[in-house]
């Protein structure tokens, strides 16, 4: 197994960091040989923003053109991007996604999973749009604090998220579990053993609302 915090790519609250590689370690007592290693994602943003954009242009651009009083600024900001391409541009990120992809499948030869936190920080109030600041990073848009879990997306890869630990404040913590594609009976059957060995299944540290 491999165990990343940061993918290469991306900034991660130290709290989360620990608690998920504690909980990684749940695998290596279990018999698996735990390492620390990712695959080289170098060109995960450029490739995400670029396609991610094209998508919103293509699917969302007549919902700006009939009704862009009623969308957010960011949708907004995401479909003018999408309609602002190049095709150069985009024969530029389906050839990083190409690349990211084989290098994530040579990765998965010598590894069987690939575990990373969930998300880079805890959970954050709901009136709060979006993550805009990371262990000292801020982030310039709305989308580079997911990196953690579109990285997987963008390389065709399977992943979930586990329950692993909870925060000093009470505030349930996740890790991914992604592995190459097709390879869901091997992610299940882990997550399994390691939800078992942490016991946190049915636990709720929230007070629900009133």
């Amino acid at each position: 197994m491999a165990y990343s915090a940061t993918l290469g790519i991306t900034p991660v609250d130290p709290e989360i960091a620990a608690i998920t590689a504690k909980a990684a370690q749940g695998l290596a007592e279990l018999g698996a040989t735990v390492e620390e290693a990712h695959p080289d994602l170098r060109e995960v943003h450029d490739c995400f923003h670029v396609l991610r954009a094209y998508d919103y242009a293509v699917s969302k651009a007549d919902l700006l053109r009939r009704h862009r009083d009623l969308l957010k600024p960011e949708v907004i900001w995401n479909i003018e991007k999408g309609l602002a391409l190049t095709i150069d541009q985009l024969e530029r990120a389906e050839a990083q996604r190409v690349a990211l992809t084989a290098r994530a499948l040579a990765f998965f030869e010598t590894y069987d999973l690939l575990l990373t936190p969930a998300t880079i920080v805890p959970p954050f109030p709901v009136e709060q749009r979006y993550v805009t600041e990371c262990a000292g990073t801020t982030f310039s848009n709305y989308l580079d604090w997911l990196a953690i879990a579109y990285a997987i997306t963008m390389v065709c890869c399977p992943g979930l998220s586990l329950p692993c630990g909870f925060t000093a404040e009470g505030l349930p913590v996740g890790l991914q579990i992604a592995g190459p594609p097709r390879s869901e009976a091997r992610i299940l059957a882990a997550a399994k053993q390691l939800e078992d060995r942490l016991g946190l299944r049915g636990t709720t540290p929230i007070d629900p609302r009133a």
